[in-house]
């Protein structure tokens, strides 16, 4: 199974971690192991930058790193909102290594989605497709999903983008009762994906 089938997989199963959709207390205030990622830091900002691809995402206020693996084994980014009860994760692969290699954006998009829901224990409502059509001027289609899992309902925003050879997944959920208060929010840690320069 291509990486995609393996990591959505997971995903569907580890975006609840414990207690309340996330890390336990979170990280004990510690994210000493990064290999995945780094910060780079600035007088106005704080990114996320990957250290495997070439993909960083700004951290807006509340959001702070999560130590490799902690979200998901396979993310090439990971933040959380730990006020917020918010979670992030960036899943990149290249089109070469997806069993479905003549898949459009908008075709791998439902893929990864439906992989996604295979992980669900119930499907709480069916997913949408937003407005969403590029994200920094990259391609993107974009879903707003919410299901069961491990007895808590989630509510999830998945965007797959592509660029070059490569499709990203950006998933980033919360617990379902706090999807008002944390939509926008959501949306807008979505907009500081980015490519790094070089």
């Amino acid at each position: 199974m291509a990486r995609s089938g393996i990591a959505l997989w997971v995903v569907a199963i580890g975006l609840t971690g414990c207690n309340t959709l996330g890390l336990p207390n979170p990280f004990g205030g510690r994210a000493e192991s990064m290999e995945n990622q780094y910060v780079s830091r600035s007088l106005r900002h704080r990114d996320l930058v990957s250290k495997m691809l070439p993909v960083q995402l700004r951290l807006r206020d509340g959001w702070q790193p999560a130590p490799t693996g902690s979200l998901h084994r396979q993310a090439d980014l990971e933040a959380y909102h730990p006020d917020q009860g918010m979670y992030l994760i960036v899943l990149g692969e290249s089109h070469d290594a997806l069993d479905n290699a003549g898949a459009d954006l908008e075709e791998q998009a439902t893929i990864y989605l439906q992989l996604l829901k295979g992980g669900f224990e119930n499907m709480i409502s069916g997913e949408t497709q937003t407005s969403v059509n590029q994200v920094n001027s990259l391609p993107a289609v974009q879903y707003e999903l919410r299901g069961e899992v491990l007895e808590q309902a989630v509510a999830y925003l998945h965007t797959t983008l592509e660029l070059d050879d490569h499709y990203y997944q950006i998933v980033v959920w919360t617990a379902d009762h706090r999807w008002g208060a944390n939509e926008s929010a959501m949306r807008q840690i979505i907009e500081g994906f980015q490519v790094t320069q070089n």
